[in-house]
């Protein structure tokens, strides 16, 4: 088996703890290792450095060997331009031979339970052995959650392994409520398994938009020039022929924002007062917050930011406005 991280953040969600040169991939957000080194020790758990690629952006490779220096130089696999995950998948399976079992993992979650994580992982690729098709990576949901996707499974081919019936969006609350209380949905971890013949048969049929220009041209640059920018569940997953499901019951986050550290219990800088607030604050200053209610405060040196934590998908446009 060959696992590939996705490692292609642009550093806009963390601002300002990220920035478009440490992405939040980079970042030390758990303890003293980067997100980027977390995934890697938990895939070398059990496999092989050998077997791991990484797949970043061009301007990233130096700072991705200096935290990976186990990995072989040709196994970090380099985009020109960012394109999103489709052409990220297809670049990376396109190296392996036809029968490679191929895992793809997001290079910024937070996994700490690395013997069920494997549990789980092993499950699938013993599936794949006798199955054709792709399998994803549903996460038992501990609450109704509004910031993450589900899959809704259909019946059950054997234990914890599921048919997926279909991909939801990220729902308001109500409806993450009548998701969690009916048993049949699970958040999407965006983690999934395939063969790589299987992959390319799929994408020929459901994107060949993504994955004709790898296969008429070799020049990589000229690749992605022509390539669309569109994420590997758009492309394939919600309309690939057979989709599996494994029921993976480890804690899991997507650490998709701030919200996600506050909600996995990341503590408050030193010196920071709460009077009547509940606010999520990292700053480097004695830092006081009064009669706020859900507010995130992040200073750093490249910026601050104050935000209701139900409105951080907006970082980017205050970005654009920085400048």
């Amino acid at each position: 088996m060959k696992t590939i991280i996705l490692a292609g953040g642009s550093g806009e969600r963390f601002w300002p703890l990220s920035t478009v040169q440490t992405p939040k991939q980079f970042l030390t957000v758990f303890g003293e290792k980067t997100l980027l080194r977390q995934t890697f020790e938990r895939l070398s758990f059990r496999a092989s450095p050998k077997d791991i690629y990484i797949v970043t952006h061009k301007n990233y490779k130096e700072k991705t060997l200096s935290e990976i220096p186990e990995l072989p130089e040709e196994n970090i696999l380099l985009e020109p331009s960012k394109k999103n995950t489709a052409p990220a998948c297809t670049f990376a399976s396109l190296n392996f031979q036809n029968n490679e079992t191929i895992f793809i993992v997001p290079a910024d979650h937070y996994i700490p339970q690395t013997e069920k994580f494997w549990h789980c992982v092993e499950k699938a690729q013993r599936f794949l052995e006798d199955h054709e098709g792709i399998i994803t990576f549903g996460i038992v949901p501990s609450r109704p959650e509004t910031s993450y996707g589900y899959i809704e499974i259909d019946e059950q081919i054997e234990q914890d392994i599921f048919s997926v019936k279909l991909f939801r969006e990220k729902p308001n609350y109500e409806t993450a409520v009548e998701y969690v209380n009916s048993g049949s949905f699970y958040w999407n971890s965006g983690m999934f398994m395939y063969k790589k013949d299987y992959f390319v048969e799929q994408m020929k049929k459901h994107a060949p938009q993504v994955i004709e220009p790898f296969l008429n041209q070799t020049d990589i640059e000229s690749v992605y020039q022509k390539v669309p920018s569109v994420s590997i569940d758009y492309a394939l997953m919600e309309k690939a022929d057979r989709i599996y499901m494994v029921k993976s019951d480890f804690i899991w986050s997507d650490v998709g924002n701030f919200k996600s550290l506050k909600d996995l219990g990341i503590k408050n800088s030193p010196g920071v007062v709460l009077i009547d607030s509940n606010a999520f604050v990292k700053t480097t200053k004695p830092t006081m917050v009064i009669g706020l209610k859900d507010v995130i405060v992040v200073e750093t040196e490249n910026g601050i930011l104050i935000a209701d934590e139900k409105q951080l998908e907006r970082i980017k446009e205050g970005l654009g406005k920085i400048g």
